[in-house]
């Protein structure tokens, strides 16, 4: 997992990156931006793919993944969790 460092410090060291970007065009980015240690090591940390969207970078980033929450990396609840009704499919 990526060393902690704060999304949206780090999507500001991204501005103007064209999407989809590969993670050694998003640590260059960041590099001449002038983004600090703890922004380069977590960008340097995510897993060597391209990434379609700065949500997704934020994301792994922040631990989570498909169905997490940029924030916190818990999934996000289903409409009858939210509501504590629960649905019969059968």
């Amino acid at each position: 997992m990526p060393e902690s460092s704060d999304p949206i410090q780090t999507q500001e060291f991204l501005a103007g990156v064209d999407y989809p970007a590969h993670r050694n065009t998003l640590v260059a980015a960041a590099e001449k931006s002038g983004a600090d240690e703890d922004v380069l090591r977590a960008l340097r940390g995510l897993p060597d793919r391209t990434y379609g969207q700065p949500t997704e970078v934020s994301q792994a980033i922040s631990g989570g993944g498909p169905g997490a929450s940029a924030s916190g990396g818990e999934p996000e609840p289903d409409d009858d969790e939210r509501t504590g009704e629960r649905f019969d499919a059968g």
